[in-house]
């Protein structure tokens, strides 16, 4: 199976910020066209790994990308969104997107749906399955797909490491927490979640911070449990907001969250948070379903919610 879609002199002719004539006399070495023009524009589509369409007067592919997402309601969802929208522009893209609502049975009929108009390729921010007959369907569809938020199985990821992302934060978490019991807020851990999870994976992360400095700690599913702490460390930055709502937002305890959302700048309580890029994320998304050269991992930082104290 071929993994990634073909590029069209239309594109080509965007990327370069050119016409399609000009990309055209170059390809076809045709006169009419600056030397330096045509060198820029054969080492752009030999990048791209142009190859010409045989079919006279067919289209090589339909210019679309399809994304699903869990909803729009979450602001992360919301930038990123506009982030793949953005990026996929910039290369003569349109998105279509698909929502599942956090439910894999949505999941699969938006997967399908993509499927059969035939889109170049998708974006996939999965519910998530440790079926093996999911990991079979998901291979089955011969297109280019990439996973942003939640692993599966063998596929393409690209995102932060969010277990490590949150090790860092539970360490710098712990380094104002003298004495006290850390607790771990994570509602999403109500429901039973896929071994890759990006929530079972934070989780692995903050328990070895905890084991490996020795702290004394208590994971919770709800605000109505937070009781004898020296700080909180939550597994978004919705919890954090909910927790500090229901504690009357105090301003001596420490509290981390995860996203750095924007709300976070409205209350005047200290927030740690893990920031990472939509725009980065959306970036290398885009580049693996056209078959530019990608990156999986994306870096995270620690900051506050008044300012940054670390890049990692």
């Amino acid at each position: 199976m071929k993994r990634f879609s073909k590029i069209t002199t239309t594109q080509l002719a965007r990327i370069c910020g050119v016409s399609q004539g000009t990309v055209d006399r170059a390809l076809h070495n045709r006169g009419g066209i600056n030397p330096e023009t045509r060198a820029r524009i054969l080492e752009i589509a030999k990048e791209y790994d142009y190859r010409p369409n045989v079919q006279a007067g067919s289209r090589s592919n339909s210019m679309l990308i399809g994304v699903v997402l869990f909803d729009l309601y979450n602001e992360y969802f919301s930038k990123l969104a506009m982030s793949l929208v953005n990026e996929a522009r910039k290369f003569g893209y349109s998105i279509i997107f698909q929502f599942s609502g956090k439910e894999e049975k949505n999941e699969k009929q938006a997967l399908e749906y993509f499927d059969y108009i035939g889109v170049d390729g998708i974006v996939l921010f999965s519910v998530g399955s440790d079926s093996v007959e999911y990991k079979n369907y998901l291979h089955s569809l011969k297109k280019p797909l990439v996973l942003i938020g939640n692993r599966l199985f063998d596929l393409p990821f690209v995102g932060i490491d969010d277990e490590k992302a949150m090790y860092d934060l539970s360490v710098a978490i712990a380094d104002r927490v003298p004495s006290g019991r850390i607790l771990y807020l994570a509602p999403a851990l109500k429901k039973p979640l896929h071994s890759i999870n990006a929530q079972r994976m934070r989780l692995r992360g903050f328990v070895r911070a905890m084991e490996a400095l020795g702290k004394s700690y208590r994971v919770v599913t709800d605000v109505e449990e937070l009781s004898d702490f020296g700080g909180i460390v939550c597994a978004t930055d919705h919890y954090a907001l909910g927790a500090l709502k229901h504690l009357g937002y105090p301003k001596n305890i420490p509290i981390a969250g995860f996203d750095n959302i924007s709300m976070l700048k409205n209350i005047n309580v200290r927030v740690l948070s893990v920031e990472y890029s939509t725009d980065k994320i959306a970036e290398e998304a885009v580049n693996y379903i056209l078959g530019r050269r990608y990156s999986l991992r994306v870096a995270h930082s620690l900051v506050y919610n008044t300012d940054e104290i670390s890049v990692l």
